[in-house]
């Protein structure tokens, strides 16, 4: 059956337009559909352009096995179900049905709703009777359907959804008619379950709070875009009071309680003996002459913090009771009062980093629930186009704490080294040279002037972006269109595809799932190589368990972590054989550094050359390129 659909002649190449048979698809397929029949947990790579959502969306749903797909986010659900699955289901009718069920915050929480409305919430009563009246309308709660725009959801989710930490479970008074429980309930009878991983990593806690566990329903799991995992498993453990968030913080409070000060006048000093408290903290950790460093603490020295910050609760629980909106203020002082609770339960030990005058506490749980596979009777499928560091799936299993699965790795399905050629200026300073962004922004404006077709510029931070988006201004007559963070990002790429000559300037999740085929993508230029900050928490956590195995943060965590965003970043370039391109990257430490060799043998084999000249030359050699680029070059 799968061969059939799959073939030259089967229905697919009939009445789906674009698609072609697949050789690679067929041998992936193949074994994901024999990895579900023998119940054997398996990693597999698959390249850019070998049809994976297909290869395993296709053998899930002829299985009789009870499957789980989950992939990245909310937005590749909604991508996966309106795209492919709802082309095979016109295509091939007889395949089972997939339910889909998102995270509890994307369903309408009963009683947040009511909280607000006693709290006297201001934007809530704004838009009450449209909530009013759709809540009593909707079937399924899901807050995506509320008749308003997303702007205005934005402003209102808090009001109306809780997260899964904030999820009261069998304890809820609204658990019976709960949205989520409802859509729960469906989705552990489905033969067939898409959701996503922040939904798959969140599982246990709901199951702890009596809502009834997804997985031991499921015979199998597939995971999409399953090189996410890591740090979404590394953030999900990870508990963190920031010193940062702590000063805006009190200073939210402290505006919100003005007013009624008259009436609580305990507030106004617990707050004063809170930031004395940390103060003191800080001053103390300081002395140690370890700045930047990790200082472990006994999570029973802050018990007097602890103290503070119980009593500050229960003052601020009161006045929220007598109409004054603190909800997220308590909201984060249960989070921060948690961190230390946890870790007074579990090792005792926290975390202390002074960085730029500030004061990190913090604790990662490094608690894995992919660490026993092989002794559970669910098979997993962890597939990706970017699983391996240097050839090797050594950091992925590492990260996971996985036990030794067997791996797959399909071959490159598109041809990089005659379809491209890769660009590392050597005329750029190296990034910490404050003279690096002016230089690139240079080269960018090369790029405008010479590159016929779409350029994606991909920055490795927010900063660096709007640093070069105000340096670009004015440079050119292409329509640039720039990403700002909650933005709608399918609206812009969506544009961005349209116009066929635009100049796209993003970072984040642009870095990945970007699927612009054609000229309408020519150039992919990449500032540097995607290291996240030191002070990043992810960056702490790895510090922390370099610590504890004696290994070295950098090069066994920061390193790999930046070659598989890397490699999400180049495979934006090529999206189908027909597809050729100039990829260019402004970090010469690629070339200059020792572990620049690892980015190197991680990458595609793509013609390494050091001007555009060069790139010009090399590009005029790809038969049918419609990358235009003049001899005339910096």
């Amino acid at each position: 059956m799968l061969k059939t659909i799959l073939s030259e002649n089967g229905p697919l190449h009939n009445n789906w337009p674009g698609f072609e048979a697949r050789p690679n698809q067929f041998e992936l397929a193949s074994r994901i559909e024999d990895a579900l029949q023998q119940a054997h947990s398996l990693l597999l790579e698959a390249p850019t352009g070998t049809g994976k959502t297909l290869a395993y969306l296709l053998p899930a749903l002829l299985s009789p096995r009870r499957i789980i797909l989950s992939v990245g986010n909310r937005t590749l659900q909604d991508h996966l179900w309106w795209g492919e699955y709802q082309k095979l289901r016109a295509t091939v009718p007889d395949l089972r049905p997939i339910y889909l069920l998102k995270g509890c915050e994307n369903y309408l929480c009963l009683q947040q709703m009511e909280r607000s409305l006693e709290a006297g919430n201001r934007v809530l009563g704004e838009h009450w009777q449209t909530v009013q009246r759709w809540a009593q309308q909707t079937r399924d709660g899901e807050v995506q359907t509320l008749p308003i725009t997303a702007q205005q959801l934005e402003a209102l989710r808090s009001n109306l959804t809780v997260t899964a930490d904030q999820c009261q479970g069998t304890r809820c008074a609204h658990f019976e008619t709960c949205f989520f429980q409802k859509a729960r309930h469906r989705a552990s009878h489905a033969d067939v379950l898409l959701i996503n991983h922040t939904l798959l990593l969140s599982d246990n806690r709901l199951f702890e709070k009596g809502m009834g566990a997804l997985l031991p329903e499921a015979d199998s799991v597939i995971v999409d875009e399953a090189h996410q995992l890591p740090e979404l498993l590394m953030r999900s453990n990870m508990e963190m009071v920031d010193g940062y968030r702590v000063k805006r913080w009190l200073k939210a409070v402290r505006k919100a309680v003005a007013e009624q000060s008259n009436l609580f006048p305990e507030i106004p000093r617990l707050l004063k003996r809170f930031e004395s408290i940390w103060q003191k903290i800080h001053d103390q950790l300081g002395q140690t002459d370890r700045a930047d460093e990790l200082i472990s603490v006994s999570a029973h020295s802050l018990v007097p913090l602890l103290n503070q910050w119980d009593a500050l609760l229960a003052q601020l629980q009161c006045m929220h009771q007598a109409q004054v909106d603190l909800g997220e203020l308590i909201a984060q002082l249960m989070r921060w009062i948690q961190v230390i609770r946890n870790a007074q339960a579990d090792s005792g030990v926290l975390y202390c980093r002074i960085s730029k005058q500030q004061l990190n506490v913090f604790s990662a749980r490094l608690q894995s629930p992919f660490s026993s596979l092989n002794q559970e009777s669910v098979n997993w499928l962890f597939l990706s186009a970017t699983l391996k560091v240097e050839n090797r799936f050594d950091y992925f299993r590492q990260m996971l704490l996985l036990p030794e699965l067997d791996d797959f790795s399909s071959d490159d399905a598109l041809d990089y080294s005659k379809r491209s050629v890769l660009c590392v200026p050597s005329h750029l300073p190296l990034p910490d040279d404050e003279a690096f962004y002016p230089r690139w922004v240079q080269t960018v404006e090369d790029l405008y002037e010479t590159v016929a077709g779409g350029i994606l510029l991909l920055f490795s931070s927010h900063q660096a972006l709007q640093t070069c988006a105000d340096l670009l201004q004015g440079k050119t007559e292409r329509t640039c269109y720039v990403y700002q963070a909650g933005s709608n990002r399918q609206a812009l790429l969506q544009q961005f595809r349209q116009d066929g000559n635009g100049v796209l300037l993003a970072t984040g999740s642009f870095w990945e799932g970007i699927d612009v085929q054609g000229t309408a993508l020519s150039c992919v230029a990449i500032d540097k190589l995607p290291f996240i900050p030191p002070s990043d928490m992810l960056a702490l956590v790895w510090q922390q368990m370099a610590k504890e195995s004696q290994q070295n943060w950098f090069n066994d965590y920061m390193v790999p972590h930046a070659i598989m965003r890397l490699r999400q970043g180049v495979g934006r370039l090529l999206r189908s054989r027909h597809d050729s391109g100039l990829l260019v990257l402004g970090d010469r430490r690629l070339l200059v550094k020792p572990y620049g060799l690892r980015f190197m043998a991680s990458l595609p084999n793509i013609p390494l050359v050091e001007t555009l000249e060069q790139a010009a030359e090399q590009l005029a050699k790809i038969p049918g390129c419609d990358v235009n680029l003049k001899p005339n070059l910096r």
